[in-house]
């Protein structure tokens, strides 16, 4: 029996796709997209802070309700190259949830090529509001 993974992408009002996973699944998300788009400042950051996730945790809930705004080489920016716009930190039943915020220029195809090679045969689109 084979197991069908399925993962919603949520699209918020300004079109940022938000992909919500477990600390490991994350980890190993942004390193797929490394070897797919290549590594920019924004991706080895963002790499760096779910690495750390216990240090960066506290921080991003002491100023910002758990969000961590991600730095960006602004000619990466310029080039449509920044992939990662921020990402949220918490913890739910003892569980290390990252909720990773892409840039709205990221490819529908960059993200579910990235999202099945980590284990998910399924991708949904939802928009919120």
């Amino acid at each position: 029996m084979v197991l069908e993974l399925k993962i919603e992408v949520y699209i918020d009002i300004a079109k940022y796709p938000h992909i919500i996973l477990k600390r490991e699944l994350a980890l190993s998300f942004i390193e797929s997209i490394i070897r797919r788009h290549g590594a920019t400042k924004d991706l080895e950051e963002a790499k760096r802070v779910i690495s750390n996730f216990d240090e960066y945790y506290g921080i991003a809930h002491r100023k910002s309700g758990g969000y961590l705004i991600i730095p960006k080489d602004s000619y990466d920016a310029v080039r449509g190259k920044v992939v990662v716009h921020k990402v949220k930190l918490s913890i739910e039943n003892n569980e290390k949830i990252v909720e990773i915020i892409l840039d709205r220029r990221v490819s529908k195809d960059l993200i579910e090529s990235s999202l099945r090679e980590i284990g998910f045969s399924e991708v949904e689109y939802v928009q919120t509001n």
